[in-house]
Formats: C-alpha cells, sequence, structure tokens
C-alpha cells in the first residue's frame, strides 16, 4: 500500500513539474511561424509591426511605443481558424498602427482563448532598437515573447 501511495505521488510530480509555457529560445524573427499547442494544431506568427519608439541616438520628449501583430492560426472541428493579437511596448495605452485606424487600447500582456485553449502573451522586446539613422528593413527585426498556456 506505501509502495502504491509513493508511486502516485511519484506520477503526480512529474505531472505537476511540466511547463506551462512554450519557449523558442525565447525569440521569433519577422514573420517565423512557430507551433504553440499540438492538439488542437495552432500556430504563431509574427506578423507585422510598427515601430514608433524614439531612436536610441537621440533624445526625445516621449518614449514612443512599438506595437506587435501577431497572428495565430489553427484547425478546429469548424475549420481553420485565424485571429489577430495585438500587443505593444512603451508609452502604449491608446495605441494605432498607423494614422488611417482608429485609436485603442493595448498592452505589453494580453490574454487571449483560441481554439478551446486559453494562452497569455507577454512581449519584452522588439530589437533591434531604431536608429535615426537606419533605413526601416522589417526582416532585421525580432521579439522577445513568452506565452504561457492558461
Amino acid at each position: 500500500m506505501k509502495k502504491l501511495l509513493l508511486i502516485v505521488t511519484g506520477i503526480c510530480c512529474v505531472f505537476s513539474c511540466q511547463k506551462t509555457y512554450i519557449d523558442k529560445d525565447n525569440s521569433l524573427a519577422y514573420k517565423e511561424t512557430i507551433e504553440i499547442n499540438d492538439v488542437p494544431r495552432a500556430t504563431l506568427t509574427f506578423f507585422d509591426f510598427y515601430d514608433g519608439r524614439c531612436p536610441e541616438d537621440l533624445t526625445c520628449i516621449w518614449g514612443g511605443y512599438a506595437f506587435v501583430d501577431l497572428l495565430l492560426s489553427g484547425v478546429t472541428a469548424t475549420g481553420r481558424v485565424e485571429e489577430h493579437v495585438e500587443i505593444c511596448l512603451g508609452e502604449c495605452g491608446v495605441v494605432r498602427k498607423d494614422t488611417t485606424e482608429i485609436a485603442r487600447m493595448v498592452n505589453d500582456t494580453v490574454v487571449k482563448s483560441f481554439a478551446g485553449q486559453q494562452y497569455r502573451f507577454i512581449l519584452s522586446s522588439l530589437t533591434p532598437a531604431r536608429k535615426s539613422t537606419d533605413t526601416p528593413n522589417k526582416e532585421n527585426h525580432r521579439i522577445r515573447l513568452r506565452v504561457e498556456r492558461q
């Protein structure tokens, strides 16, 4: 009886120590896609971004913000599903992707339900930092993102 209790306790300990977050080197390149769930299958793509942060070689009166658009894709019983997750770094509050859009509240942490699973997305950086002399090149950018299954 004691052995059975010990085995059950050991199995419970192993399952309770499993990670509840998905981690791909904590880094995702522009247009890169990673799998965040196998059943049901769900992927996450660093879809687009707007970098309105103050260039690091200037002194600004406002820090600005970086707006990141992530694309969740998956297949459910009803078919293919895609949803966008908007997330922001810096002086966010009310932001817009460009001047044609309506401003909305965006934060660096977003909780989202997708394909029957709930996720928390936490954005910690967009690199490289802007410089006033740079010509914009989206392909060189990466984000540091943590994805947690709730």
